[in-house]
């Protein structure tokens, strides 16, 4: 029995053919009318196909075009995964698996820097102190130098994964926390502990600088794993008080 010709088999094979440099960056796909043909499935599976090679950053398609070919790069496959991962994360559970990977991860990434961090590389993450302690009073402005601190960590191996997985998902974690009224005594206590993994770096204290991030990674959860609970505590408060007057009143 044939193999059945999906939208997914169909985007796997032009996917490939990408890949392959069969159609070039700038290029436009066969028209709709092509593809059919080719594949011998109607335009809805051709669509959804098409749909599907946009999601995974292959081509992009503007209004009354073809979808055209873009170069294929690590940050349009994580872009898409974005989009894809943003509903699991966006539960407790699913920030808790996240927050837990990225503290595996930049843990292993400090210890890495405190041997093979380059003086640029070390000044980045100073500059990115500076921003914090410039921006104590500005969430947006702290954030932003927050988010450099932490991406310049990532950067230290050289490696595109590593900074494309900070920019996918701690980016996100990080820009999207809500404020909280004493935001300003909290931001410098953690520029406090940016500027003491720094020192463990000059240092060489790779025992030092794990455990001080550590401390700044799992506060700055707990943080906001508390908020989250006592939300939840309040609404349900306020649900059983609702409850008790409809029940008073019959």
């Amino acid at each position: 029995m044939a193999e059945q010709i999906t939208a997914a088999s169909i985007a796997r094979l032009i996917a490939s053919e990408v890949h392959a440099g069969a159609h070039s960056p700038g290029e436009m796909l066969p028209a709709e009318r092509d593809l059919c043909e080719r594949f011998g499935v109607g335009r809805n599976v051709i669509r959804e196909a098409l749909t599907i090679l946009q999601g995974m950053g292959l081509t992009v398609q503007e209004k009354g075009r073809r979808p055209r070919v873009v170069t294929p790069t690590l940050q349009n496959v994580m872009e898409s995964t974005r989009e894809a991962a943003q509903f699991f994360f966006s539960g407790s559970e699913g920030l808790a698996h996240l927050e837990q990977a990225r503290l595996f991860l930049e843990t292993s990434l400090v210890r890495y820097a405190v041997v093979h961090a380059t003086n640029a590389q070390i000044a980045k993450m100073l500059e990115a102190s500076r921003v914090c302690d410039a921006n104590l009073d500005n969430i947006e402005g702290f954030r932003e130098g927050d988010v450099q601190f932490h991406r310049a960590i990532a950067e230290v191996p050289g490696n595109p994964i590593f900074a494309a997985l900070h920019d996918t998902f701690v980016e996100k974690l990080m820009r999207n926390r809500p404020a909280l009224p004493d935001f300003r005594e909290r931001n410098k206590i953690s520029n406090d502990e940016h500027r003491t993994i720094l020192q463990a770096i000059l240092d060489k204290d790779a025992e030092r600088a794990v455990e001080v991030l550590t401390k700044h990674l799992t506060r700055n959860y707990g943080t906001y794993f508390r908020l989250v609970l006592d939300q939840r505590a309040e609404a349900t408060a306020q649900l059983n008080s609702s409850i008790q007057e409809e029940e008073t009143h019959e």
